[in-house]
């Protein structure tokens, strides 16, 4: 299995992030005795409670002014560790944090080097585990393990870092800030091997580990020289002067098109470079006629204008006016709207015509300037304050022209001035955007390379797609593979230590070697279906994963912009209450934030959603979020659960995450009082939020008074189906 795993460690590695998943799989498959040679099978590996073989230890709590009186800056004593101090995913202990105990301090326990320190409670509960190297003292949200002489410090490490007992902890969880007692976390059952196997283990591991930081670094490298050489390509493909330099560019590019054009990173400099030949003139054979040196001014008949931006209501209204996301992407996105009241007059220069291009005039430093041409109908859209009108001449082709705003020279014109280029958002003016240098080529020759351009971004689109199908299924089986022992079945049946046929075909087919993907062999590739929904599935996860994806989906056929996991969060919430899903307050726990289902995100829905291709993550202007996923079409959801999802966007996308926040808890609390059978008023209401610690800051944050909490609730029965026994949720 070991060779079998580092045959495939080169392409493995390749995927973004694997490093986690194969170090994760590696775990597991020490832990599940995988890398032992001639291990028993675990029916016979004994299996018994945690403190019967290991001595577990509370720590103690210190509060920051004391800690930074008597404890910080000393030179001398134990290294005091915090949660804080634990490294996610690695374990790497910070011995250094500027806090010690003196020895024999009253009061403050040690670990001795050898023990495992475990996060107790809070968000990294169970998550965040360190092996110490030396006696410390620790806090009290950590449990400190010593092993006894049936277990090797190592191993321990590992136990406590795997799945199975990682499933375990989660299981005893308690509490709203969520944590495990001592007694619960003493009852953790765990398999002990031999301590000849462990060794093995602990040692098989070892070796797997230094061969994943040998391909890492070796792949670093290779990545970098694979950077340089796409760069010196590209430029030597931009700054051919003749046809004959520009054929023999392009032969040495596309004859290793696979091999350098591997990741988004260099396609994007492809797309620029492609751009900056169209408009140089060296990208399709010159037609013969001169091209014109001039600006932008002399080739357009309208603009730069700058729109307008009305109050948006919540609609819907007769008039649309389009968000600055509409054209973030470099092209006409008509699902990033808002509504507005008025309606100006058909001729009114707010409306924007076919053919426009429109440009931002503020946006970050990366998208200041960006340009896309307008694809809609007359009288559908008008336009931003933050976005400028241009209507071209008669005999300027439109989407030559908005190459020639977003080619290197154009770009560089604008940003180098931007007002206010060290805030968030620089500004360009119309003089600005005026006196941008185009080089004007025949209307014919303009159309010659539109066309052109057209079909090479349709071809690296193709590229990019089957690139992220690729890394998709590559990081869901090594994602699989890590919470599952590894290759085979999980610990426990009865052939846990085979690779089977299928899963070794699963990696041939995912991951392909390098400089197999060329320009002629990326048309038509599909994604295949992860799963298929017309099945029976027990798992209640399938359907939060079904729902989420229509929300995410809701969201982003409006708008672009990624649904961040605040928003996620509440909005699937409230479309479990529009079908009256019973299970909705004990799924959703009472979290700083409001209502916070945490397994949606780690285990159920969205993980789910994200694993199957349905759902991604992306970057927006407001931070990350998620966005449709490559294989989004198949999470279908039936007409009513999609209806549900369009009616939680159409109600709360235009109202600010305070107001969610609001009607949320309010929500959740009108729902817990209900269930309890008590009188549903705002005074109990308020009352009981006011009552809970991990609420009590929502009363002055949200501004929460009987009069809010009742207009809330007023809103909140309009919204959502009465309980029963939440009926009387607006009386008295």
């Amino acid at each position: 299995m070991i060779d079998a795993l580092l045959e495939r460690l080169g392409a493995l590695s390749g995927l973004p992030g694997a490093g986690l998943y194969l170090r994760r799989l590696a775990l597991e498959l020490a832990v599940s005795g995988a890398l032992t040679p001639d291990r028993p099978s675990y029916d016979d590996v004994s299996t018994v409670r945690l403190d019967e073989v290991t001595e577990i230890l509370t720590g103690t709590s210190v509060n920051a002014a004391e800690k930074e009186l008597r404890y910080a800056g000393l030179s001398e004593g134990l290294p005091y560790i915090a949660t804080k101090d634990v490294a996610l995913n690695t374990g790497v202990i910070d011995y250094e944090n500027g806090v010690r105990i003196p020895v024999g301090e009253p009061g403050f326990k040690v670990a001795p080097a050898g023990s495992v320190l475990i996060c107790a409670e809070g968000g990294s509960a169970g998550k965040k585990v360190g092996l110490v190297d030396r006696p410390v003292c620790f806090g009290n949200k950590l449990y400190a393990v010593f092993p006894g002489p049936l277990l090797s410090p190592m191993y321990l490490s590992y136990i406590a870092r795997s799945r199975a007992f990682y499933e375990q902890f989660q299981s005893h969880m308690s509490g709203i800030i969520g944590g495990v007692s001592l007694k619960r976390f003493k009852e953790i059952m765990i398999h002990v091997p031999s301590l000849k196997d462990q060794l093995t283990a602990v040692e098989a591991l070892g070796t797997l580990e230094k061969k994943l930081d040998d391909v890492e670094n070796c792949g670093q490298r290779e990545r970098q020289a694979r950077k340089s050489a796409v760069e010196a390509a590209i430029a030597s493909l931009v700054q051919a002067d003749d046809s004959d330099e520009v054929e023999r560019a392009w032969a040495h590019l596309t004859d290793r098109f696979g091999l350098w054009f591997d990741d988004t990173d260099s396609l994007k400099r492809f797309r620029a470079a492609i751009i900056d030949m169209a408009i140089k003139g060296s990208l399709v054979p010159d037609d013969g006629n001169p091209a014109l040196e001039t600006t932008l001014s002399a080739v357009i008949c309208f603009g730069p204008k700058n729109g307008f931006s009305p109050k948006p209501v919540l609609g819907p209204t007769d008039t649309k006016t389009m968000s600055l996301s509409a054209i973030t992407k470099g092209v006409f996105d008509a699902s990033a709207f808002k509504y507005v009241q008025d309606r100006p007059a058909i001729e009114s220069d707010l409306w924007v015509r076919p053919n426009d291009i429109l440009l931002q005039r503020a946006n970050t430093i990366e998208y200041v300037g960006v340009s896309a041409v307008y694809t809609g109908e007359h009288g559908d859209f008008i336009y931003p304050d933050l976005i400028m009108r241009i209507t071209p001449n008669p005999d300027v082709d439109s989407h030559f022209l908005h190459l020639a705003l977003s080619c290197t020279r154009a770009r560089t014109h604008m940003r180098e001035r931007a007002s206010g280029t060290s805030g968030t958002m620089p500004k360009i003016n119309q003089a600005t955007v005026r006196s941008i240098p185009v080089r004007l080529p025949s209307l014919l020759q303009q159309r010659r390379v539109v066309a052109a351009v057209s079909d090479i971004m349709a071809l690296c689109a193709n590229v990019e797609q089957k690139m992220e199908e690729r890394t998709r299924d590559g990081l869901a089986l090594l994602a699989a593979w890590a919470s599952n022992g590894g290759p085979g079945d999980y610990p426990g049946g009865t052939d846990s230590a085979r690779w089977t046929g299928e899963e070794s075909s699963a990696i041939d087919g995912l991951i392909e070697p390098r400089g197999e993907t060329t320009p002629s062999s990326v048309e038509g590739s599909t994604s295949r279906r992860p799963l298929d929904l017309s099945l029976k599935h027990d798992d209640d996860r399938i359907f939060e994963a079904v729902l989420v994806s229509a929300v995410v989906g809701a969201f982003f056929d409006r708008s672009a912009e990624p649904v961040g996991n605040f928003r996620l969060q509440k909005a699937v919430y409230f479309a479990r209450r529009r079908i009256g899903d019973s299970r909705v307050s004990s799924d959703y726990l009472r979290m700083a934030a409001g209502p916070y289902n945490p397994k949606m995100r780690y285990s159920g829905g969205i993980a789910v959603a994200k694993s199957q291709g349905w759902i991604r993550e992306a970057r927006g202007r407001f931070g990350f979020g998620h966005i449709k996923g490559v294989n989004a079409d198949y999470a279908r959801a039936d007409r009513k659960l999609q209806a549900i999802a369009i009616w939680v966007r159409d109600t709360f996308a235009l109202r600010k995450n305070e107001e969610w926040e609001r009607l949320a808890t309010v929500d959740y609390a009108v729902c817990a009082l209900g269930h309890e059978a008590q009188p549903v008023t705002p005074k109990r209401v308020l009352a009981y939020i006011s009552d809970l610690e991990v609420w009590r800051h929502k009363v002055a944050k949200l501004g929460l008074t009987e009069f809010s909490v009742q207009s809330a609730m007023l809103e909140l029965s309009q919204l959502f189906p009465i309980d029963e026994k939440a009926s009387v949720r607006v009386d008295g």
